[in-house]
């Protein structure tokens, strides 16, 4: 038989062992990008449809009731994938930025953040009578149930959007690239996120992005997650239900006041909304101001990983 020559070039034409390790793990375990493809199989395709399945017999009458509840199945089914990554990383769910001593503090702030920061907008818009606040349109009982029902609404949106794209593929992100690298990315998926809302524009799409560089702002500092759901809820509840202007192409049948746009869609956003005026990024940096001056110092830690010991590579010597 003919010797195979150079024998050396065949064993490395084959992966070895330890360079498959090396590939899937590091000294903490598997590495980040394969734990956020985990995670992204376990919420699209075994939560997403056997939660909708599930659901399925009795969704109707519940949204009859309620309205659409596809949000709130969405959240469970990144609650759920996210609970399933911390037990395989031997973590608490709420490591992922849920876990906050000053949980009120922090939320509350970021709530009256989002609805000063909106209504300032608003208002310098009608000095420059390029935006009417407009007549009340709903009184009475069906002020109070769309009141509660949207503000129960605008919440979910808030836990849903923060957990899904600064929750856990956020903080696995970071471990694997860094805060502001992760933040640029998570901000260009949360932009994409949103080009297929009704009314969009390009200018919308670049505030978005830009919103979601401020998020990640406001973890950087104050460490939690629970600020930005405070600014998410107040500002898309009164952009939708307290002033009824459009959010991100979307105008709410239900609203407390009937707002006017009357001014050029470069000052009032006009069918986007606030988020396609030039001036959003104005608010925006003034926003990243005031999160600077209330939480002077950075607080974002990772949480810690025990070091895992893997054998050595055996290697054959002859």
């Amino acid at each position: 038989m003919k010797e195979i020559e150079n024998p050396e070039k065949v064993d490395e034409a084959q992966p070895l062992p330890g360079q498959i390790k090396r590939a899937l793990f590091n000294d903490y375990g598997l590495r980040a990008g394969w734990r956020i493809l985990i995670f992204a199989v376990l919420f699209r395709l075994v939560f997403l449809p056997l939660v909708f399945a599930a659901v399925r017999p009795v969704r109707g009458r519940i949204q009859s009731a309620v309205g659409d509840i596809s949000e709130a199945l969405v959240l469970i089914c990144v609650l759920l994938a996210t609970w399933i990554m911390a037990r395989i990383e031997r973590r608490s769910w709420s490591d992922y930025g849920l876990r906050d001593r000053s949980a009120p503090r922090h939320f509350l702030s970021g709530a009256c953040v989002g609805l000063a920061s909106l209504t300032l907008m608003l208002v310098a818009m009608r000095a420059a009578q390029d935006f009417y606040f407009g007549p009340q349109a709903m009184r009475g009982s069906a002020l109070a149930a769309a009141a509660a029902l949207s503000f129960v609404g605008f919440l979910i949106v808030a836990l849903l959007e923060e957990n899904l794209f600064r929750g856990y593929a956020f903080y696995t992100l970071i471990d694997g690239v860094g805060f502001w690298p992760a933040a640029v990315v998570i901000s260009i998926v949360f932009a994409a996120a949103h080009v297929s809302n009704p009314g969009e524009a390009k200018v919308g799409i670049a505030a978005v992005f830009a919103f979601g560089m401020m998020l990640a702002f406001s973890i950087w500092r104050t460490g939690t997650l629970l600020w930005g759901i405070g600014f998410h809820l107040l500002w898309d509840y009164a952009e939708t239900f307290i002033y009824g202007v459009p959010d991100s192409g979307f105008v709410s049948p239900q609203h407390l006041l009937s707002a006017k746009l009357t001014g050029p869609a470069w000052i009032t956003g006009g069918s986007v909304g606030p988020e396609g005026s030039w001036f959003i990024f104005l608010v925006l940096a003034l926003i990243a101001l005031a999160i600077h001056l209330i939480y002077p110092k950075r607080t974002f830690r990772l949480p810690a990983r025990e070091i895992k010991s893997h054998p050595p590579s055996t290697s054959v010597t002859t």
